[in-house]
């Protein structure tokens, strides 16, 4: 390319296949039918996808990841007031410093931080959704539908922690 180094490159080149993988995550998360529910349980595909990036590229570039793909998310649901761009931005910036400062970049480090963040996000939305409007079969949707939905999220955290390992070690 005209006048960019190698080692730039190679970033440039790695986050704009992470970009497409958010967007392409995006598209199969948030197309209905597109991906199949399994007893009322719903992937939460984006969580992992932020999650394994931010594990990868550290905070501030994790970040601007998590702030996409909330922003994509945000686009396909019904909340108005940017809700899932403000928590995985929160989330992506989070784990970031996190395995910089303090944690190693391992799967198992990855699984406690991917789990943590799925459990918050499904907590709050339970609390946004059900408590707080005072729905009285509150309790039966969490077990029913948020729980499951967090674990079926999780089986998915491998699938994009070990393809963001292999494309930021081939562009490094």
């Amino acid at each position: 390319m005209l006048g960019i180094k190698k080692e730039n490159k190679n970033i440039y080149l790695r986050r704009l296949i992470l970009g497409v993988t958010v967007l392409v995550t995006a598209m199969i998360q948030n197309t209905a039918g597109l991906f199949p529910d399994i007893f009322g349980a719903r992937a939460l595909l984006l969580i992992p996808a932020v999650i394994s990036i931010a594990m990868f590229e550290r905070e501030i570039s994790g970040m601007f990841f998590g702030l996409f793909a909330g922003a994509l998310w945000d686009m396909c649901s019904y909340t108005s007031w940017s809700y899932n761009a403000i928590l995985l931005t929160i989330f992506a910036f989070t784990c970031g410093a996190l395995i910089k400062n303090i944690m190693r970049n391992n799967l198992v480090c990855a699984l406690l931080l991917c789990g943590t963040s799925t459990l918050i996000y499904c907590l709050l939305s339970w609390l946004i959704a059900y408590v707080f409007n005072g729905y009285s079969t509150a309790l039966k949707v969490l077990f029913e539908h948020y729980i499951p939905s967090a674990v079926f999220t999780m089986i998915f955290l491998p699938i994009y922690y070990f393809f963001v390992r292999y494309i930021s070690k081939k562009f490094r």
